[in-house]
């Protein structure tokens, strides 16, 4: 990829910043549908265990599918630590439930329709050829009251993602 683009990435990445949902701030609520029919309440799941969200550009994402089919393959360790894995996308149902068993995907995979959350929680960054929008890649480890207790942005599409161990790290053991 030409350095251009990371630049501009870069660009709207420190403009979006200030809107962003940062650690301490209270998440806003939300309840999706996720692959498998089931809604979700961010709110209601995070009173009994640390919620792990991971905002997720698709499944054409090579980057994406990389990160979310890895944090699959350690969910008996988020499970010790009291934590459950979310994938959110601006994708709809059927596209996350094919991208999900094409590539393993053990956790629910969330649908912002509309791209709500993603707006509300400042992510979106920019029209793709794929969708209409879709936001950086983040991940968020949400507590109890829907307390943010960890954020990372990629501060590109490509890569600087974190890695499941540095996750894990940042999961905080649930009493």
């Amino acid at each position: 990829m030409p350095k251009q683009d990371g630049k501009i990435f870069m660009s709207k990445l420190l403009q979006q910043q200030g809107k962003m949902i940062d650690v301490g701030d209270i998440a806003p609520d939300f309840i999706l549908t996720d692959n498998m029919g089931i809604s979700r309440s961010l709110l209601d799941t995070a009173a009994e265990q640390y919620v792990v969200l991971v905002f997720y550009r698709g499944d054409w994402c090579p980057y994406c599918q990389l990160q979310m089919r890895e944090l699959g393959k350690s969910m008996a360790q988020f499970d010790e630590k009291g934590g459950v894995l979310w994938g959110i996308s601006p994708q709809k149902h059927e596209i996350n439930q094919a991208f999900a068993e094409k590539r393993e995907i053990p956790f629910p995979i969330v649908w912002d329709e509309g791209q709500q959350v993603i707006s509300e929680w400042g992510l979106i960054h920019e029209l793709d050829p794929h969708q209409s929008e879709i936001p950086y890649p983040t991940t968020y480890i949400i507590g109890a009251g829907n307390q943010v207790v960890w954020r990372h942005i990629a501060d590109d599409h490509i890569g600087n993602r974190p890695q499941t161990s540095e996750i894990l790290a940042a999961l905080p053991a649930r009493s």
